[in-house]
């Protein structure tokens, strides 16, 4: 997860107000002028990174462990799957594959404390990821807004009667949203592994048009569990997942 900024702060919209062609003569107009073309060399710079990865909870915990050579692959464990007790262990037997790099769950320091990001029922793996790691970048940027202005102007990159708020693609970018008050325009790309630098390159883009002065951007993704497991073990296009 990545917080941008623009260098430099310009205007979106100008207003310029007019008398009232009315024949009273009273009343005020208002026209919006459009936004300034994007220029390339509208720089726009990283302020902050986050992370909640297999290596760890963090980028420093991340990046140390992934220069110092440590693997995070493992084999799967019953207790990964999620499920009641009577059924992970024979879902487990009836698996094709049974290699995962899971986030390490607990809490320690550089560990997910599931507890501390899942407290609302609408809140899905992959979103409780996306807010912990908003979090940190946000706190590495040292851009946490408390007034609307601001929050206007930051955008992201944000059967139970919970199941449809849980597996929108859009909700893990609405609820960084929602936890901070951001108030700009709020887009969520779906292209598989490649989301994450999606992500950053339409914030640039955003940033480069005018249409905000920060943005959160980055990708998550909590697929461990019975069904992604078999379905990735399955054979498609003639390339064999199955380990």
């Amino acid at each position: 997860m990545s917080c941008l900024r623009r260098a430099r702060h310009i205007p979106l919209l100008r207003l310029r107000r007019g008398l009232s062609s009315s024949s009273s003569g009273a009343g005020a107009g208002a026209e919006a002028l459009p936004p300034p073309r994007p220029s390339a060399g509208r720089r726009v710079v990283v302020t902050g990174l986050g992370a909640v990865t297999p290596l760890g909870r963090g980028v420093g915990a991340t990046w140390d462990r992934l220069v110092a050579g440590r693997c995070a692959v493992r084999a799967l464990a019953a207790e990964d799957l999620r499920l009641p007790a009577e059924t992970a262990g024979r879902t487990l037997e009836q698996l094709p594959s049974r290699v995962v790099a899971a986030v390490p769950r607990g809490k320690g320091e550089d560990e997910f404390d599931e507890e501390a990001w899942t407290k609302d029922k609408s809140i899905s793996g992959f979103i409780s990821y996306a807010l912990c790691a908003a979090d940190e970048a946000l706190r590495d940027a040292n851009w946490l807004p408390s007034e609307d202005e601001k929050r206007e102007r930051t955008r992201l990159r944000r059967l139970s009667p919970y199941f449809i708020p849980k597996i929108l693609i859009n909700m893990a970018s609405g609820h960084v949203s929602m936890r901070y008050g951001f108030q700009g325009p709020n887009h969520a790309a779906v292209t598989a592994c490649a989301t994450g630098a999606h992500s950053i390159g339409d914030a640039t883009r955003m940033i480069q048009f005018g249409d905000a002065d920060v943005m959160v951007a980055g990708g998550t993704e909590s697929s461990i569990d019975a069904l992604s497991i078999a379905g990735f073990s399955r054979q498609v296009k003639g390339i064999v997942y199955k380990i």
